[in-house]
């Protein structure tokens, strides 16, 4: 499902008072208030902008997250799961019981680290830059 970006904003923004007044507790009242009062040290602020930058953020992340979609339609050549998984699986040494062949699915399933292994060129180089991945996880 692609995200609908004006219909979430239409959604978000449909729930939140933009009004810069606030309900008194005498019969329902409404009094001005400055969303911007200094209480004490801190300044009082609306959530308002918060939120917005929230949900574009979640939205743009779920957008990023989409662009790796795993889409046979939009693969490069070679670049497919079952193509570079195909590969992997043909390199000598390369066993489907190890630690270093889950972190190759899980890695391998991003479709920019997919391009990168198509891109570098013989089994061996693709093998060692994989391998030097792995390493960097396990550093961490």
């Amino acid at each position: 499902m692609i995200p609908d970006f004006q219909t979430d904003m239409t959604r978000m923004i449909e729930g939140i008072n933009m009004s810069s007044s606030s309900t008194t507790k005498n019969g329902g009242k409404r009094k001005e208030r400055d969303p911007y009062k200094v209480r004490g040290r801190k300044k009082k602020t609306s959530g308002i902008g918060v939120q917005l930058l929230s949900r574009c953020n979640q939205l743009l992340e779920s957008m990023s997250t989409k662009s790796d979609s795993t889409s046979v339609n939009m693969d490069h050549e070679g670049c497919s799961i079952r193509e570079v998984m195909a590969e992997l699986h043909a390199i000598p040494g390369v066993s489907i019981k190890d630690e270093f062949h889950d972190f190759a699915t899980e890695y391998l399933s991003l479709r920019r680290k997919r391009e990168m292994w198509a891109s570098i060129g013989d089994k061996q180089h693709k093998l060692k830059w994989l391998q030097q991945m792995y390493a960097r996880t396990k550093c961490t």
